[in-house]
Formats: C-alpha cells, structure tokens, sequence
C-alpha cells in the first residue's frame, strides 16, 4: 500500500488495487452501465452515435468489447476486428476460428515440449522448463 495521485482525477488515494481512485472506479462502473444500457436499447446504432449519446470516446467503447465487458450491436459491428483475420467481431480479440487455432497450436507445443522432456529425461509427464 501506497499513497499516489489517481490518474485521472488528481486525488491522493492509498492504493491497493486499481490504479485509479475508489470514486474514479465507480465512475467508471457507471460509465459502462450506462454504454451497455444504451446498446442494449438501440442495437442499431452506431459507435459513434453511442459515443456522442454517452458523452464516451470509441477508443473507451472498443476497451470494453476487447475485455469481453460489452458485445457490439449490429450498428457497431465492423468496429472490433479480430486480431489475427481481421474479421469483425462481437466481442474479445480473436473471432472463434482463430481463438480455436490459436489454442490448437499452444496444444501442439505443449505436446511438443513433453514429448521432448521424456525424451530427455525417460519419464512421461508434463513438459517442464527446468
């Protein structure tokens, strides 16, 4: 625990968690409320019209959709793309098809890395750095 200036307000706070203060969090939990209502009750919006209506940047909306906070509305829907493909998508970074071939291929090299190990060493077991 230490005192620091919140980032976004200025205030001295104690920190022990988030590095904003306990008001700018809650601020920030109301914020988000308030974009997923909106978008909730006009999915055919855009997010620009979303981020005029909610006094919000995009940048802050696309925050939410990366983290899986918020899913994009129809209106909304080429503003997250996925981060491999470049397709669009509702939510987080990777469209479904990537995510699967991304976690395919850790797969494979943790299999790889096992099969290296006890190759090594003469024992099965998980693949271990040391």
């Amino acid at each position: 625990m230490f005192a620091t200036n919140c980032p976004r307000c200025g205030k001295l706070f104690t920190r022990t968690g988030p590095p904003v203060c306990p008001e700018c969090v809650k601020a920030e939990a109301e914020k988000y409320e308030e974009v997923r209502l909106y978008v909730k009750e006009n999915p055919h919006v855009s997010a620009q019209v979303v981020s005029e209506e909610c006094n919000i940047s995009i940048k802050r909306i696309l925050h939410y959709v990366r983290e899986g906070k918020l899913e994009l509305s129809e209106g909304m829907a080429d503003l997250n793309l996925c981060s491999q493909c470049a397709r669009p998508i509702k939510a987080g970074r990777l469209c479904e098809k990537c995510a699967k071939s991304t976690a395919n291929a850790i797969a494979d090299m943790v299999a790889v890395g096992a099969a290296a190990n006890e190759k090594k060493t003469g024992q099965p077991g998980m693949y271990t750095s040391k």
